[in-house]
């Protein structure tokens, strides 16, 4: 089906491109006008989907494994936005939408979405039938929108906030992978150099007669070890992975390393401020929509991603279903800060609840940025230092012999 683009401004004189597939330039025209945008928005003539065709299995596979990334949502849900704003039904929404989806699930999703609805089914009961690509934040906010009256709104605070969550995942999973990749880097050339570069000279000396200095015998013991176990220790590395990924899949399992991440000097910040920038946006987005604060903090402790910090949020909703308020029982809590507290009391006492979590969300999100340079800076270094430490250990224990020969000559 042919592919045309799109770029122009919608009523509310946002700028929307993109690109939709339709039978002709007519029916493409159309698909922009439900999307509210004027018809000269249409730029492209039409240009042939290069999609390649896969045998059913082997797209099934590639399907399963790409699932549905945040950007796809947050392209999704403005784009249900805009169309709910410009008087689309929710129905033929769903149907467009469907239709110009790039992304095989999303558009399995919005299909089974879409027939629901057609079967009388509020949206956000739909959407909660694929908690893969909905989860209960998002249909909450839905039916909160759709009670209301107002989902398209909703449907635009939904979408700000799931960028702003997006980022703060990248951030978190960038603290921790960046120097996975060091240490990984780290473990691979130690073994290349024991596996391969060590051997070589060793033979050499050993083949001279010489006795050789105790780091050297050391650093060749080592090598020798890694060659005759070699199997044996990537086996228990991958056994050791399956059973790290089976314990920490444990409601004890995944505690304990909760706790553990958070006693880790640098990371264990970092995450802490994460947490509360996501546990601060979730909640003012759902406060502002209408929730109720008891079902607002049951959801909020789900999207920490760290089993003591949900512990301790559900802790303080216990305090507010027996009316004591969330300020004074946040101030109990040893992961909150003090002006955390202090702005949710002022919130709570002056109906601003939502509008003090933002100012929060915004805060911590910046403090994030910082305490993630304070991570990078303080770990590279030390991450480099090890490394040269290794490989500078290796070199002099390889080179004392020949520094010995050179003294005797």
């Amino acid at each position: 089906m042919p592919v045309y683009q799109y770029d122009g401004r919608d009523k509310a004189g946002r700028r929307q491109n993109g690109r939709v597939e339709a039978r002709n330039e007519a029916e493409a025209r159309q698909l922009i006008k439900f999307m509210g945008l004027p018809a000269d928005s249409l730029k492209g003539t039409g240009g042939i989907s290069l999609e390649i065709k896969l045998p059913p299995a082997v797209q099934k596979f590639f399907d399963n494994r790409r699932g549905v990334s945040d950007k796809d949502l947050v392209t999704f849900t403005k784009q249900l936005s805009v169309m709910i704003d410009a008087g689309v039904s929710v129905i033929k929404a769903l149907e467009i939408l469907q239709e110009q989806a790039e992304n095989p699930i999303m558009r399995r999703a919005l299909e089974e979405v879409r027939s629901k609805v057609e079967r009388g089914q509020e949206l956000g009961d739909a959407m909660e039938k694929v908690p893969a690509v909905f989860d209960s934040l998002y249909c909450s906010l839905v039916r909160a929108g759709s009670t209301s009256g107002q989902l398209d709104v909703i449907l635009k605070r939904l979408s700000n906030y799931i960028e702003k969550s997006a980022k703060l995942k990248r951030q978190l999973y960038g603290a921790l992978f960046y120097p996975a990749i060091i240490i990984a880097l780290a473990v691979g050339l130690t073994a290349f150099m024991l596996l391969v570069v060590v051997p070589m000279l060793a033979q050499t000396f050993i083949d001279g007669g010489k006795e050789l200095p105790g780091l050297t015998m050391a650093v060749i013991g080592a090598s020798e070890f890694l060659r005759e176990n070699f199997l044996y220790i990537v086996a228990a590395m991958i056994a050791g992975g399956f059973f790290f990924k089976r314990w920490i899949q444990t409601p004890a399992g995944r505690y304990q390393w909760d706790a553990l991440l958070l006693r880790i000097p640098l990371i264990g910040t970092l995450v802490k401020k994460i947490s509360i920038a996501r546990f601060a946006s979730t909640t003012a987005t759902l406060v502002a929509s209408g929730i109720g604060i008891t079902d607002v903090l049951q959801t909020s402790s789900a999207v920490l991603g760290n089993k003591v910090l949900e512990k301790g949020i559900l802790r303080i909703r216990e305090a507010v279903i027996q009316g004591k308020g969330m300020g004074g029982p946040m101030s109990e809590e040893a992961f909150i800060p003090q002006m955390v507290s202090s702005m949710v009391s002022i919130g709570e006492a002056s109906g601003r609840l939502d509008t003090m979590l933002q100012k929060v969300s915004d805060f911590y999100e910046e403090e994030v940025d910082v305490a993630m340079a304070a991570v990078l800076k303080a770990i590279e270094p030390l991450l480099f230092v090890v490394i040269g430490g290794i490989v500078g250990v290796i070199l002099i224990a390889m080179y004392l012999p020949v520094f010995d020969l050179a003294s005797v000559g």
